[in-house]
């Protein structure tokens, strides 16, 4: 596992859709998510490494490209997704989807949050491209669980830490929320 498995930046746009009920929820899913749609792509057309995060890892890339995609899939696609698949009230999430003012920032939030969920525990971080170096910044829970030089043990750590943690506030949330789960969980109250 190189980053936090991808659902399980769905607690954070759960969290802050908690703090202010303005922000969507179908937004910020869709913009924590977004950041992500890189990896499979960058695997199945190029050849790379462990660097598999590219322009969307990156805070231009978040506030510009996936912030306007997510935008548009939450729009264009999340209706149809949560609907047809989970069972969704079509009405409901069509009224959450709507695009306003708020969806799109929730899009942008989404997106950046994302960026700093993986930024602590990475061995490089692409958040500063293209002008830092992606290897000068380290993530901190990297550091920290480093022993004796060994990044790669730190970096095994912090994603486990993380994925943990994570995964621990994901079960929270679908427990809390066992009546209604799809609509609760997609749409938000």
């Amino acid at each position: 596992m190189k980053i936090p498995f991808t659902p399980l930046h769905y607690p954070v746009a759960w969290g802050l859709s908690k703090l202010d009920k303005r922000l969507s929820l179908p937004g910020l899913i869709f913009g924590s998510f977004m950041p992500d749609i890189e990896v499979p792509i960058l695997f199945l057309f190029f050849d790379v490494g462990i660097e598999n995060h590219f322009i969307l890892h990156s805070l231009i890339g978040a506030l510009t490209i996936g912030t306007l995609s997510s935008i548009l899939a939450t729009v264009l696609l999340y209706p149809i997704i949560a609907s047809l698949i989970f069972r969704v009230d079509k009405n409901k999430v069509k009224e959450a989807c709507k695009f306003t003012p708020f969806l799109a920032f929730s899009c942008m939030l989404g997106n950046v949050f994302h960026l700093l969920l993986d930024l602590p525990m990475h061995p490089y971080s692409l958040v500063l491209w293209p002008f830092v170096d992606p290897y000068s910044i380290i993530g901190v829970l990297v550091l920290v669980f480093t022993v004796d030089g060994d990044i790669k043990l730190g970096f095994l750590v912090a994603n486990i830490l993380t994925n943990l943690i994570m995964g621990l506030f994901m079960f929270t949330i679908v427990i809390k929320s066992r009546k209604n789960l799809w609509e609760k969980i997609l749409v938000g109250n």
